[in-house]
């Protein structure tokens, strides 16, 4: 039935519907109030839920690659923990350039200066508080930059949804070659997050254009970190579209700005050691080959009893379709790329060090992300997407596993630092964290006569030491005289001398020279022997 007459609208005597008459007084304001009970919270409430939501996911996130990270090493050698080498040549380049030398004109480093300077603040704080305080809080830092970079990989990948950013952001926290490079003072750290920020402003460049000058200004930095990073750094003018000039304005200006200051003083110098000799070095004794290295990126061990061929075949499936996947994806492609061409790179380079495998870990980690998000839409209801997300980051978990409880490290003895005060002057060491752990690396700084080789064995890099044996390959160190030769000139150059570290290549001889002097400082394997000169 229709409305009867009184539940018609009224009309005007010309046939047009006549308006309600408006509320007057407090009956607008009443009805102002119901709007607003009803409209606004509402509003409110979604904004504050979004907000809300975003905090878990950087807490939870970030709370977890940071304590997988703490964790391979409180398990280890604890935070003060020596064995990695790399990082105590980093924070001793970086405590150099405190103490006013300047890297490359006045000490070897084969790396870009970015490390240094990040680096500087807290060499500066170990000159307050001790090295040993100072290396442990800079470690700690990058173990909080690690975390992060997991977050940037949520935020990145945000727009395909919150299953994509759950994955790739669990993901990569837990992923082992992620947690490996970013447990300490290390490059890689640096070099990701300049990639993963660049790529998040990237993303909002066509609404705002100034984000693309921006996120070439954070990729250029993230080359002054590794000279690898210039590859994604190219790859991501993909992303720019209309902004690219923008972007490679910002990329030319990061790279001046973190360059220019240690280039001018030496050109020379720098791009012999920061271009050529990485460009020389040759691979190590047992480099491990294509397959190998493969095996490596997907982070593929022998797990629940599958083999490692096995294993490593059904990752790399997965990471195959996840990259079809993507490259189907709007606005996704570049991630594809991105995989294949820092892959590339890992492939084609002389050597390799398992931090070497952080180079892909972003990248695979939002293809995973994006595929899994493509895969949660054909997924009904909340409880199923979550359930796929537990799954996929489950699996990851599960294939790292046996890598992620490995420790690392090797525990300083208790009262190492003591060699400061009982041994006085300069002592040269074979390795620097050594010199960090006995807090005299500051101390040595301090003494314009005390001659400071952060990186001792990167000579071998350099054609002062470097040499070939007559079949090609890099010559043993061993066996290389001339190396021998200028590292025990350098290791008698102080008043002591400590020599820790096998992979320096000491020969027989070599080791008689310094272990004949007179024992001035002992404790377990670190012994303190006084130079001949």
């Amino acid at each position: 039935m229709g409305p009867g007459p009184a539940a018609r609208t009224p009309r005007s005597p010309t046939g047009r519907a006549r308006r309600r008459p408006r509320p007057e007084g407090r009956d607008r304001c009443a009805e102002v109030e119901r709007l607003m009970s009803t409209a606004v919270p509402v509003r409110r409430t979604s904004k504050r839920s979004r907000a809300l939501a975003l905090a878990a996911l950087v807490l939870a996130v970030g709370g977890v690659a940071f304590a997988a990270r703490l964790s391979i090493m409180v398990r280890g050698g604890g935070i003060s923990g020596l064995g990695a080498y790399d990082d105590g040549v980093y924070y001793a380049a970086a405590d150099a350039l405190v103490h006013g030398r300047l890297p490359y004109r006045d000490f070897l480093f084969l790396q870009p200066p970015l490390i240094a300077v990040v680096t500087a603040p807290f060499a500066w704080l170990g000159t307050l508080v001790g090295d040993p305080t100072g290396f442990k809080i800079a470690r700690l830092a990058y173990m909080l930059l690690g975390a992060c970079n997991a977050v940037l990989v949520a935020g990145v990948l945000r727009r395909w949804g919150w299953t994509a950013a759950l994955v790739g952001g669990f993901g990569y926290a837990v992923f082992h070659p992620a947690i490996y490079s970013e447990r300490s003072v290390l490059l890689e750290p640096l070099g990701t997050c300049a990639v993963l920020v660049a790529t998040l402003l990237l993303e909002h460049a066509e609404r705002h254009p100034r984000l693309a000058l921006l996120a070439g200004v954070a990729a250029g930095l993230g080359v002054g970190a590794k000279i690898w990073y210039l590859v994604p750094a190219l790859v991501l003018i993909l992303m720019a579209h209309r902004r690219r000039l923008r972007y490679l304005l910002g990329l030319a200006l990061g790279g001046c700005a973190i360059f220019l200051p240690f280039f001018l003083p030496a050109p020379a110098r720098m791009w012999q050691q920061v271009v050529l000799n990485q460009l020389g070095r040759g691979g190590a004794p047992g480099t491990p080959g294509a397959r190998r290295r493969v095996f490596d990126l997907l982070g593929a061990e022998r797990t629940a009893g599958i083999p490692t061929t096995a294993f490593a075949i059904g990752l790399g499936v997965v990471a195959l379709v996840a990259v079809v996947v993507v490259l189907r994806t709007r606005g996704a492609r570049t991630f594809a790329v991105l995989l294949v061409a820092t892959s590339a790179v890992l492939l084609a380079a002389p050597s390799w060090f398992s931090h070497y495998e952080a180079l892909t870990a972003p990248p695979l980690a939002l293809c995973i992300g994006v595929a899994t998000g493509r895969l949660a839409a054909l997924v009904p209801g909340p409880v199923a997407k979550t359930a796929l997300v537990v799954v996929v980051v489950a699996c990851v978990l599960g294939t790292n596993l046996k890598n992620d409880l490995t420790p690392y490290g090797r525990r300083i003895p208790p009262g190492l630092d003591r060699a400061a005060a009982v041994v006085p002057g300069c002592i040269t060491g074979d390795d620097p964290g050594t010199l960090i752990s006995m807090d005299v690396l500051s101390r040595n700084l301090r003494d314009p006569s005390c001659t400071v080789w952060p990186d001792v064995t990167g000579w071998t890099y350099d054609p002062r030491d470097f040499a070939r044996a007559p079949d090609g390959e890099v010559l043993d160190r061993k066996l290389n005289t001339r190396w021998q030769r200028d590292l025990v000139a350098f290791m008698t150059s102080g008043d002591a001398a400590i020599r820790t570290r096998g992979a320096t290549g000491w020969s027989e001889d070599s080791k008689r020279v310094i272990d004949s002097g007179r024992v001035l400082f002992r404790l377990g394997r670190y012994v303190v022997h006084e130079t001949r000169r």
